[in-house]
């Protein structure tokens, strides 16, 4: 099930309030193809502490992609500059609360994934009992289709500058996009007990 903004610890505000300049990152690191296939069978306990250190051969083929901005609550050294010291990566980083994982997600046209559950919360063995709780803000959202986000049995469209919080451990989820184009959002984890007012 989705879970009520109002219940977070986090001032949602950082997400709406600062949406035009958080979009204007997505649409650079698109237009300079920063993003890379993503799969959920890669090793989110890498030791090395960087996303970017356990991931497999790119085929370019897969219909999710992302670029990843932040991993277990610091920049990712191997990405590019742009995606370092960009306005999206540091407003979050520069929170009290930071995120463990933070990736800005491309959908391709007509993609539907598969339910899944991240385990995002394998990121920091101190909270591997834990859960995650994603909070995932739209930023630009087709409008010749429709563009899903399912919780259990719950399903939400889209729009631009929507944000859905889901317990990603709880509950299964995948999305879907129907349209022509494709559809963009960022994606930021927190654990659980460090945002959630109950």
């Amino acid at each position: 099930m989705f879970i009520d903004s109002a219940l977070s610890k986090i001032d949602t505000k950082i997400f709406t309030d600062n949406f035009g300049a958080i979009r204007e990152d997505y649409i650079k690191m698109r237009n300079y193809d920063f993003f890379i296939d993503y799969s959920h069978e890669y090793d989110l306990t890498a030791a090395n502490d960087d996303f970017l250190g356990f991931i497999p051969t790119l085929t370019m083929e897969h219909p999710w992609k992302i670029c990843p901005l932040i991993f277990n609550r610091k920049i990712i050294k191997r990405t590019p500059k742009q995606c370092q010291e960009c306005f999206t990566t540091e407003l979050l980083l520069n929170q009290p609360i930071q995120p463990i994982l933070a990736v800005f997600s491309i959908l391709e046209p007509g993609a539907e994934l598969q339910p899944y559950s991240d385990g995002d919360e394998r990121i920091d063995p101190r909270y591997s009992g834990s859960s995650v709780i994603k909070y995932h803000f739209a930023l630009d959202i087709p409008s010749d289709g429709e563009c899903g986000l399912v919780v259990n049995d719950h399903q939400r469209l889209l729009s631009t500058g929507d944000l859905n919080l889901f317990d990603e451990k709880l509950t299964e989820h995948y999305a879907y996009n129907t349209s022509q184009n494709r559809r963009g959002v960022l994606i930021v984890s927190y654990i659980r007990d460090e945002v959630l007012t109950s």
